[in-house]
């Protein structure tokens, strides 16, 4: 399990802060795992350190603290520094050999495989399921009515909104388990709290996403589902189809949250095109890209349902990277991203590539003279420094306002990645 899915286990907002901040701090000792569990001490406020379990097969944990919360935040933590750097395998210790003895023993007897007990489970689980839908559906009405007092008030009025303001309707659609809409929302007031030229266009683009989710938050896809909160085990979409390629990681782009890091990583195959990976950390770790920049490896990726983000399969043969094609003008790279917005229309980064493109200022400009604004940071100064001022190819990401720099290449040449 990924960072974000470990913290998915905590029980409420509370457990999952207080295990990012306790995965990263130096109290932990004796750390282990084998294929079945992850174990480890850790410092508490008595004498002894916690003693902490975790089953992987079911993900559930014994903790010797006495927190009434399951799972504790001791054993969310594990699991994050676990997520973050997975601990070095060893012999489990004799007293979680026999937690976990115990347990199995527990589940032999509890388990009842009779056909009317596999039915009632089944059962339960679409209650559960149920339960759920129904309030995102609710939380979807709330979210529509919101946006018309918006629509109402005008977005001029929006940065004049206080703090408490943004909390209700974000923690509405986190009580409705709509993570989706609840992620939509904070993106929205960071981009008023922003500020800058282009906020109230920025705002009314996101309120317009926001109005186009609602609107087709009853029909049944895999895009819609995922852009509402509901998610897909990791696992379980390695077990689907895959795409076997030969495949190069050409951009990177390092997020925080201030709880979870975020890598993302697009890579570009030769027959499928971009997709993207994507991996993340918690208590102040620096999750590692899910894939070596630099190579041109034979692999096989796997989609997430309704998305261009996949879990890295099998992964074979690395060679020397080649060059790759891109696009000669703007115009047709541009061009080339209607499949994707016609595919998702609230995505709003786009990999691009094209060249031979020059440098100014400010800008790409490519064989015609048109040219995109290019964000001047590191990256862009990596670029100047490998190209030297000559003409050369560039990959990165299209924000709708500025082109990011991910990797250059000079004519007949690799990409390098900056």
């Amino acid at each position: 399990m990924d960072a974000q899915a470990v913290l998915e286990l905590a029980p409420d907002s509370g457990v999952a802060g207080a295990a990012t901040k306790l995965a990263g701090s130096s109290g932990w000792s004796g750390l282990g795992r084998d294929p079945e569990a992850l174990w480890g001490f850790c410092k508490g406020s008595g004498r002894t350190p916690y003693a902490v379990v975790v089953d992987l097969g079911d993900r559930a944990a014994k903790c010797s603290c006495p927190s009434r919360k399951f799972p504790c935040k001791h054993a969310v933590a594990l699991q994050l520094v676990d997520a973050r750097s997975p601990l070095e395998p060893g012999t489990a210790p004799d007293w979680v050999t026999e937690w976990l003895t115990r347990r199995k023993a527990g589940a032999a007897k509890a388990v009842d495989t009779s056909p009317e007990a596999v039915q009632r489970r089944a059962k339960a689980k679409e209650r559960t399921a149920r339960s759920r839908e129904g309030a995102v559906r609710a939380g979807v009405t709330g979210l529509a009515d919101w946006l018309g007092d918006v629509a109402d008030a005008g977005i001029a009025g929006l940065p004049g909104r206080d703090a408490a303001w943004w909390h209700s309707i974000g923690a509405r659609m986190v009580d409705a388990q709509a993570k989706g809409l609840a992620s939509a929302v904070e993106e929205l007031r960071a981009v008023v709290a922003a500020g800058g030229a282009h906020w109230a266009h920025d705002a009314a683009d996101r309120l317009g996403g926001l109005h186009l989710l609602t609107r087709l938050a009853a029909t049944d896809t895999d895009l819609v589902r995922r852009r509402l909160g509901f998610s897909v085990p990791e696992e379980e979409v390695r077990a689907g189809p895959g795409l076997a390629d030969r495949w190069l990681p050409l951009i990177r782009l390092d997020t925080d949250d201030g709880l979870v890091r975020t890598v993302r990583q697009w890579v570009w195959g030769r027959a499928h095109g971009w997709f993207v990976a994507i991996r993340h950390a918690g208590g102040g770790a620096r999750p590692a890209p899910p894939l070596p920049h630099g190579v041109e490896f034979e692999g096989v990726l796997h989609p997430y349902p309704g998305s261009t983000r996949v879990a890295v399969g099998d992964t074979r043969t690395e060679t020397p990277a080649g060059a790759v094609p891109a696009p000669t003008t703007w115009r047709a790279a541009l061009a080339g991203l209607e499949p994707a917005l016609r595919a998702d229309p609230w995505q709003r980064l786009h990999p691009l590539a094209c060249g031979p493109v020059r440098a100014t200022a400010t800008h790409l400009v490519d064989t015609e003279g048109r040219g995109l604004p290019v964000r001047r940071d590191l990256p862009w100064d990596r670029a100047l420094a490998l190209t030297g001022g000559a003409p050369f190819t560039t990959y990165g990401l299209w924000t709708g306002h500025e082109f990011r720099v991910g990797a250059t290449a000079l004519p007949d040449r690799a990409p390098e990645v900056v």
